[in-house]
């Protein structure tokens, strides 16, 4: 931490000398007099006609343009470009692995009262298309073995969001999903409920017991449970053991470790990650011209651009990278790229931001946020940061240097081993903070409502980034919520 407290007590002195030059009319190069140029100021309209942010489902959905949106891609013509990306954010699966579609059918079908529509009481957002009751986020895929109809999960399932105000924001991290309840939900019911629950975890039954229950209450569900297993007769059904299930019972909503078994991948270290924002990524000349090592993408910022991440995406979710050339996934990217912050229908008081943004500037903020919507340019150690360290180990679990167990990380390039500054732009919609999601509001991140930390182990500590809490008046802490909020 001494280096955030060193970085303060400059940003103190910077913070006065802004003011004074401002109190003499001295001219700044930012909107405001005496202050930078704003590091959360919107990228501006993105251009193209679609509908990212709405309370209207199918005005999201664009009224049925998706289907089929690449096939009529027209060569230079970017409305049609971005459609095509829109539609491989919500329908595309990519070829990766997926999970049997007739135990999805089985728990749509049987359990409304305990999972919802389309899994809406885990946090998904059912699909207004869908005759089966899907929800958006999960689509046909590969089939496993090669015969056994399977769905797998597309960008909409963790990055279609809920705005408190109630609108849908495409881009907005899920907070409300529960994805470990929805593994387990899929992966380990059918074992317990065939086979007992000797072997689990109390936390695992506890989190199934709703299902447990009811498939417990009517006779006729053993019979439909065999009839969805039917097609895995002869199969490799893949195992998790106790612990694991016991680490996906204990995330919170809208956070996740998509390195662990039964994925593709499993890297040995229990990490947890929170859902991250998609709006405003910095492009690649806006990375250059901004001094950033690369695009810091992931929590650990070793993903080096937005192509590496959806290539990451394919290969760490099992499908085949060579599948999926540049020009077969530039419209989704430049869709993502495309995505903006959805604006706070009841911002903060205009003087209030005003000052939030001084402070900003005053108290050495900009010394690890300073980069496109307050990014930061660099990672930083767990030292610096006094976060959680499990993340430290994400990918390599002995810190050996190398990515572990035959993760497909890139040829040459070495990891991190730290964590990088989040963008914070959109913050007033979130509600999820620190990496790991350990922190419920930024009221608690500021330590408005109660000190931390509360808990230090890992990987749930909510430790660290502890510059919000010590050293700042109410009044400042604010101020600086409603910058935040404002933007």
């Amino acid at each position: 931490m001494r280096r955030f407290f060193s970085c303060v007590g400059e940003g103190r002195f910077l913070g006065w000398l802004v003011i004074g030059l401002a109190a003499l009319g001295g001219s700044g190069c930012g909107k405001e007099a005496g202050l930078p140029p704003d590091p959360l100021a919107s990228r501006g309209d993105r251009g193209g006609e679609l509908t990212d942010v709405s309370p209207d489902l199918d005005a999201l959905l664009e009224h049925g343009r998706l289907l089929g949106a690449c096939g009529k891609m027209q060569p230079g013509d970017r409305a049609s470009r971005l459609l095509c990306g829109k539609s491989m954010f919500f329908d595309e699966s990519f070829g990766t692995l997926g999970v049997p579609a007739s135990l999805v059918q089985f728990l749509l079908e049987n359990f409304p009262a305990e999972i919802g529509a389309g899994f809406e009481h885990l946090g998904m957002i059912p699909d207004p298309r869908s005759p089966k009751h899907l929800p958006l986020g999960m689509v046909p895929t590969a089939k496993l073995g090669g015969k056994i109809d399977a769905l797998a999960f597309t960008c909409a399932s963790c990055h279609l969001g809920r705005l408190p105000d109630g609108r849908y924001a495409v881009g907005a991290p899920n907070e409300r999903y529960q994805y470990g309840r929805h593994i387990l939900s899929l992966a380990v019911f059918p074992s317990i409920a065939t086979g007992g629950e000797k072997g689990h975890h109390q936390t695992v039954l506890s989190a199934l017991q709703p299902l447990l229950a009811r498939y417990q209450a009517d006779p006729s569900l053993p019979y439909k449970l065999i009839v969805a297993l039917l097609p895995l007769i002869g199969g490799t059904i893949p195992a998790m053991s106790a612990a694991s299930e016991a680490e996906y019972a204990a995330w919170k909503p809208g956070t996740m470790d998509f390195l662990a078994e039964p994925l593709p991948n499993n890297d040995g270290a229990h990490t947890v990650s929170k859902i991250s924002p998609l709006w405003e990524l910095p492009e690649d000349e806006e990375v250059k011209g901004s001094g950033m090592m690369h695009a810091l993408l992931g929590w650990t910022g070793d993903t080096r651009s937005l192509h590496q991440f959806a290539q990451g995406f394919v290969a760490f979710g099992g499908g085949m990278p060579a599948a999926w050339p540049d020009e077969k996934l530039a419209p989704l990217l430049e869709y993502v790229y495309s995505l903006r912050r959805p604006l706070n229908p009841t911002p903060p008081e205009a003087a209030q931001v005003a000052e939030g943004r001084r402070v900003f500037v005053a108290r050495g903020c900009l010394t690890c946020h300073d980069g496109p919507r307050g990014s930061g340019k660099q990672s930083y150690s767990y030292d610096e940061m006094g976060t959680d360290r499990a993340m430290q180990r994400w990918l390599d679990p002995t810190l050996s240097g190398a990515a572990c167990c035959g993760a497909p990380f890139p040829a040459g390039e070495t990891l991190s081993h730290g964590i990088k500054s989040p963008r914070l732009v959109g913050t007033w919609a979130l509600s999820r903070f620190l990496h790991n999601g350990a922190i419920d509001s930024l009221e608690r991140l500021f330590c408005l409502d109660g000190s931390r930390p509360t808990r230090q182990d890992e990987p749930f500590g909510d430790q660290g980034h502890m510059q919000t809490c010590d050293g700042l008046s109410e009044g400042e802490k604010r101020a600086l919520l409603a910058y935040l909020r404002a933007n």
